[in-house]
C-alpha cells in the first residue's frame, strides 16, 4: 500500500497511475482490475481523492484543453518527455529545488493531455512539500475557500447608456441599434451591419471586469481578445476613411485588412497605433507604467509625444507617459506577451510587484504589502485554470510569504 509521501513511491506505481489518469481524460474505459487499482490510490489520502475529483471536472477539463491545444499538438512525443520529466522529479531532491525553476522547462507548455498530467505532478509535489511544512503560510492559504480563476465574461454597453451582462446572455440577437445587429453566438460578440444603417455613428462599449476575459469581431471583421479589466470603445458601423477605436487594459488584435481606410487604435489622449492589416497585441493598463504595443505580423505605427515609430514583426513600442517618451524594443519574448491569451502566466524576470497586478486582475482579488514590496523575481509558466491558492504554493518557492483574508492576499517580506 502506497504512503501519503510521494517521494517514497516506487517509480513504476508513478508512472502506473499517471498512465490510468491519463487513458481516464482521454475517455478511455479502463479494465475491472485498473478501476480498483485507481480507486485504491484515489482511496489513500485526502489529497489524491481531491486531486481525482479536479481532474474529472468536465468544464474545468474542457477549460484547460481549449487552452492548451493551442500550444503543442505533438502528444506522443511530449508524453515520453514527460515520464522523462516525472522520473527525473522522482529521484531528485525535489524540496530544494524551486519549483518556479522546473515549470520553466519548456515540457510545461506541452499538449492539452500532458499539460494536465503536468498538473498532476505538481500537485502530488506540493502536498508533499506541504505536509513536510506544516506551519508553512502556504498551509494559511490553503484553509481559504478556493478562489477560482476568471472565465469568458463581459459587460456591453449599448449608445443608449442601457447595459448587458454577456455571461448570463443567451445565444442570438442581444440588440438592433441604427440598423447593425449585436450577435451572441458561443460567447463571442459579433455585428451584422444592414443595408439600412444610416445617420452619426453610434458608439458601443465591451467591458471586461477583473476576472472576466472575452472575444468580440468589430463591425469591418477585425477579431479582438479582451484581457481583463480592459475596456474597448468603437462604432458599430465604421464609415469614413479610417475605422477609430479606443482601449484602455490589454486586447490582442486581428485586424481585417482594408487599405483605404487605416484602423487605429487610441490608448489614451497622447498614443494612437495605427496600422493597415496585422496582429499585435496592446497592453495599456492605467496601473502599468508603459504602454506596450508589440507587433507579431504586419505593421503598425505607433505615434505618442510628438514622436514617431514603424513597427517590425517582433518588435515592441514601449511608451513611457511620465517621461513622454517612445522606445522601440527590437528583443521581445512574444510567447510572454501573448502567454495571457493561450491561458498562461508567463512570469519570466517578472518582479513581484509586475506578478501580483496579474493576479489582482485574473482572480478579482486586492493585493496589499505588509512592509513594502520585496524584491523577488520570478520565471518560468503557469497554467490560469489554476486556482489562485494553487498559484500561490508554486510562487512561494521563491521566498515570499501570502496570507489570504477572503479576496485580500497579504504581501509578506
Amino acid at each position: 500500500m502506497p504512503t501519503d509521501d510521494f517521494t517514497s513511491m516506487e517509480h513504476a506505481f508513478d508512472e502506473r497511475i499517471v498512465r490510468l489518469l491519463h487513458q481516464q481524460l482521454r475517455g478511455e474505459v479502463l479494465t475491472a482490475g485498473e478501476q480498483q487499482e485507481l480507486d485504491a490510490w484515489k482511496n489513500t489520502s485526502l489529497s489524491n481523492s481531491v486531486l481525482y475529483d479536479k481532474i474529472n471536472d468536465e468544464a474545468a477539463v474542457q477549460q484547460m484543453l481549449q487552452a492548451w491545444h493551442q500550444i503543442e499538438r505533438n502528444r506522443e512525443q511530449n508524453k515520453v518527455r514527460f515520464l522523462a520529466m516525472l522520473q527525473e522529479l522522482q529521484h531528485s531532491s525535489i524540496s530544494k529545488r524551486p519549483l518556479l525553476r522546473f515549470l520553466n522547462n519548456r515540457v510545461f507548455r506541452y499538449a492539452a493531455a500532458v499539460a494536465l498530467l503536468i498538473g498532476v505532478a505538481v500537485f502530488l509535489w506540493l502536498d508533499q512539500r506541504n505536509s513536510a511544512a506544516p506551519g508553512n503560510d502556504v498551509a494559511t492559504v490553503g484553509k481559504n475557500i478556493p478562489i477560482a480563476p476568471g472565465r469568458e465574461g463581459a459587460v456591453l454597453t449599448l449608445a443608449d447608456g442601457s447595459t448587458m451582462v454577456l455571461d448570463s446572455a443567451g445565444n442570438g440577437v442581444v440588440a438592433d441599434q441604427n440598423g447593425t445587429s449585436v450577435v451572441l453566438q458561443n460567447g463571442q460578440l459579433a455585428y451584422n451591419t444592414g443595408n439600412g444603417a444610416s445617420g452619426a455613428a453610434v458608439y458601443n462599449t465591451v467591458s471586461t471586469p477583473k476576472g472576466r476575459q472575452f472575444k468580440l469581431i468589430l463591425p469591418d471583421g477585425t477579431k479582438v481578445w479582451l484581457n481583463a479589466a480592459s475596456v474597448i470603445r468603437y462604432p458599430t458601423s465604421f464609415e469614413g476613411n479610417e475605422r477609430n477605436i479606443s482601449l484602455q487594459g490589454e486586447a490582442y488584435f486581428e485586424v481585417s485588412q482594408n487599405a483605404k481606410t487605416p484602423f487605429k487604435v487610441s490608448t489614451g489622449e497622447a498614443t494612437t497605433i495605427e496600422v493597415l492589416g496585422t496582429s499585435f497585441n496592446i497592453n495599456a493598463y492605467t496601473n502599468e507604467n508603459t504602454i506596450r504595443t508589440t507587433l507579431l505580423d504586419g505593421a503598425v505605427r505607433i505615434n505618442a509625444y510628438h514622436q514617431t515609430a514603424t513597427l517590425k514583426p517582433g518588435q515592441q513600442a514601449a511608451v513611457k507617459p511620465s517621461k513622454g517618451q517612445l522606445v522601440v524594443l527590437n528583443t521581445v519574448n512574444t510567447d510572454q506577451v501573448m502567454a495571457w491569451k493561450n491561458g498562461l502566466f508567463n512570469f519570466d524576470d517578472a518582479s513581484l510587484d509586475e506578478v501580483m497586478r496579474q493576479l489582482e486582475r485574473w482572480y478579482d482579488i486586492e493585493v496589499v504589502y505588509e512592509k513594502g514590496i520585496p524584491a523577488a523575481h520570478f520565471g518560468g509558466e503557469i497554467n490560469k485554470q489554476n486556482t489562485l491558492q494553487d498559484v500561490l504554493h508554486i510562487l512561494e518557492g521563491s521566498k515570499v510569504d501570502f496570507q489570504l483574508e477572503g479576496r485580500k492576499l497579504i504581501v509578506k517580506p
